[in-house]
């Protein structure tokens, strides 16, 4: 019996003697700036029903400026928190709230805009300029502008990158 188990070892497909692909393994590629092999490491591992995986490719897509998905994230983020994960669950609903402006948006200013404008308002700082004048300070849903005029507070859904629209109070 012995001597047939280097055959049967030979007969076996190499993924098999590997070991099990875990969270880390993708979480080492990306930390390497291998993307790409991250994000098939764990999308296999969240089709298998890992919800950390599952929770790390909703983050992804939430925050990608490359590969956003605002769809994907809320797949994977619901996926995620259905298996008991809260962490995902409270993601889950900011995800679906992006997705809503994101949603609205593009339907102003098109798909590739709606993305910029999106990304441009979550990195707002003081003194970058916006469609309205520059940034003064900025909080958690409302931005402090010098326009014109005087300064102006505006919902951060209500500013633009420059030259993108006009400003309206």
């Amino acid at each position: 019996m012995k001597k047939w188990l280097p055959a049967l070892a030979l007969l076996m497909p190499f993924s098999a003697l590997a070991d099990p692909l875990v969270f880390q393994d993708g979480l080492k590629k990306f930390l390497k700036g291998q993307i790409t092999e991250a994000v098939e490491i764990w999308t296999q591992l969240a089709k298998q029903g890992d919800a950390k995986s599952q929770n790390q490719l909703g983050q992804f897509y939430l925050t990608d400026h490359d590969l956003r998905d605002f769809d994907q994230a809320v797949y994977w983020y619901r996926k995620a928190a259905d298996q008991g994960d809260a962490d995902a669950a409270r993601k889950l609903e900011n995800a679906q709230e992006l997705r809503a402006v994101w949603s609205a948006l593009a339907k102003e200013v098109g798909m590739q805009a709606a993305y910029k404008t999106v990304t441009f308002r979550e990195h707002l700082h003081e003194g970058e300029d916006t469609n309205c004048g520059f940034v003064v300070d900025v909080k958690t849903k409302v931005v402090l502008v010098q326009t014109a005029d005087q300064p102006r507070w505006f919902k951060k859904e209500n500013v633009y990158l420059p030259g993108s629209k006009g400003c309206s109070y």
